[in-house]
């Protein structure tokens, strides 16, 4: 990485550290955008396709999660947190 950073800099003309905060900026927004998000429990395939849940990466193609999958993580983050509630109800009770 710091190879690549150096050598656009030297094609740009510009210092390794300008272009070093460009690309932490590029990804800084993507993270904000996405966390931003208002990703409720019970949204609606509708609302959630209103939402902006995909980014072009330029050479590197679309970062994107379709309501299908954002519904399976969910789904599966909730299977994982109520087995921690069984295993922590059983943990009390021994």
């Amino acid at each position: 990485m710091q190879e690549t950073i150096k050598k656009l800099a030297e094609t740009l003309g510009l210092s390794e550290e300008a272009v070093r905060n460009a690309y932490k900026a590029y990804w800084r927004f993507i993270r904000e955008k996405i966390i931003g998000l208002n990703l409720k429990k019970n949204i609606s395939e509708d609302e959630y396709n209103k939402l902006k849940t995909s980014f072009n990466l330029p050479s590197l193609g679309k970062l994107s999660c379709p309501y299908d999958r954002w519904e399976r993580i969910r789904n599966n983050n909730n299977k994982i947190s109520n087995k921690d509630i069984i295993r922590n109800d059983n943990y009390k009770k021994d």
